[in-house]
């Protein structure tokens, strides 16, 4: 019996199928779908996001403040691998003002300024709930903190000098040391700090003139040596330490760029980043995931070792994107008003 209309179609799209398969394999050529990322609306327009972090076992949260909303100061969000981005409920503080986060194992340090000082509060990703602790003595306002696994290191300015002082906490920012000065200067403003270990640290900082400054510590920050760093640096953000090397965001005049620093400084290799680049996060010794964007594009990119780079199709995500942070088996990036997941199965794949 002859085949009907509807049956010889399907026929011949199965052997077109094949065919273009064959001629695919025979020229060596494979054909792989670009990967999409959905963002999701923050449940607060009037409040931007600011800041970032996802804990080593998986959970990410999302903060931001605002002086100007109208009957909400500050905002955030969380999630976990198993669950989509929910609302915290925050403290109430008079006039908060969000600047900074670290995480460790389980928890996240949120940093900033409000009426009286310091701002410092915990995330904890096995309670989702947010508290207020304790911060150093006599700070003004936390510029910056960076957690290893057994240590949080916390920059912030003195009240009365405004030179940047260095604190440690040794259990997740309950208590911490005496702050002691930094080899920086009233004005100098630290960009980031990341912790290889519970002694090595670095932070990189700025000085007025953008002149790129960066310190590293073996000893948790009882002695500081300055590393080197190239002159046409004008900014170092983003830092990322492993065990052997650490990783961040510099900027020239011109472009943007993943650099890799040793135990002197600026190792001498560096990537240069396509696009409009605002922030580097690397899961580790890992691949990294660089965000960015002009307007109402936004910009990410996923770089993977030994391979071209990633850059997935986004949708829902109307502007640029300013922030991102990653996990153990994921990572999260941000907008003003937008929230997205990138696994790092997709990353790696």
């Amino acid at each position: 019996m002859a085949p009907s209309g509807r049956a010889r179609t399907r026929v011949v799209a199965a052997l077109g199928a094949a065919v273009g398969s064959l001629l695919l394999a025979a020229c060596g050529t494979s054909v792989a779908a670009r990967p999409s990322l959905d963002g999701a609306p923050t449940r607060s327009v009037s409040v931007a996001l600011s800041v970032v972090g996802c804990t080593r076992n998986d959970a990410c949260v999302a903060m931001g403040s605002s002086t100007t909303a109208v009957g909400l100061a500050a905002s955030g969000e969380f999630s976990t691998p198993r669950s989509p981005w929910i609302a915290l409920h925050l403290p109430a503080v008079a006039a908060p003002s969000i600047a900074a986060i670290g995480c460790g194992g389980s928890t996240c340090l949120v940093g900033g300024v409000e009426a009286g000082g310091d701002l410092l509060w915990t995330f904890s990703a096995s309670t989702h709930q947010v508290g207020i602790l304790s911060p150093p003595s006599g700070g003004g306002g936390v510029e910056a903190i960076g957690c290893a696994a057994s240590l949080c290191a916390l920059v912030d300015a003195g009240a009365r000098s405004g030179a940047p002082r260095w604190s440690t906490s040794a259990d997740a920012g309950a208590s911490w040391s005496a702050p002691s000065p930094l080899p920086l200067a009233p004005g100098d403003v630290v960009t980031s700090v990341a912790c290889a270990s519970a002694t090595r640290c670095v932070l990189a900082a700025r000085d007025p003139a953008r002149h790129v400054l960066l310190e590293g510590t073996g000893d948790a920050g009882a002695t500081w040596t300055a590393l080197a760093v190239p002159g046409r640096w004008v900014a170092l953000s983003s830092l990322t330490c492993s065990a052997t090397t650490c990783r961040g965001l510099a900027r020239t005049r011109s472009e943007s760029l993943l650099v890799r620093l040793g135990e002197r400084g600026a190792t001498g290799r560096s990537s240069v980043l396509g696009g409009p680049v605002t922030a580097l996060a690397c899961a580790g010794a890992g691949p990294c995931v660089v965000v960015g964007g002009t307007g109402g594009t936004p910009f990410l990119e996923a770089l993977r070792a030994g391979r071209r780079a990633l850059e997935p199709r986004l949708r829902y995500v109307p502007g640029a994107l300013v922030g991102v942070a990653c996990g153990t088996r994921r990572c999260a990036a941000i907008g003003d008003t937008t929230l997205l997941d990138v696994p790092l199965s997709l990353v790696e794949g």
